[in-house]
């Protein structure tokens, strides 16, 4: 998977992108192995630091997701844990659950 980090008139340290680079790749995969590339915007806003997610991972399903905070860790913790929760939430929707223990209908 690629992870493109990049920064709106703000200069990110190594540190910072290799946390980034540490803890999107194991959430993203947690759900979904094939993930094609996601994208990681840094800004300020005044007095507060703003992280937008955004993940493809294949044909029809993209993800975003964005947080606030004071610091620029906790923006990205925040926005990182949306991110789980809304891929989590949609491997669940696309999940067949009407799928029994023999196939699809049930039935042998």
């Amino acid at each position: 998977m690629k992870i493109l980090i990049s920064g709106k008139q703000l200069d990110l340290g190594e540190t910072l992108q290799t946390r980034v680079t540490e803890r999107l790749g194991p959430a993203i995969t947690k759900y979904y192995d094939e993930a094609l590339e996601a994208r990681v915007t840094f800004r300020r806003e005044a007095h507060l630091y703003q992280a937008e997610i955004s993940v493809h991972v294949g044909t029809g399903i993209d993800a975003h997701a964005t947080g606030d905070a004071s610091e620029i860790y906790a923006c990205f913790e925040a926005a990182l844990e949306r991110m789980e929760k809304q891929l989590r939430r949609d491997k669940r929707k696309r999940r067949n659950h009407h799928a029994g223990p023999d196939g699809p209908d049930g039935g042998p």
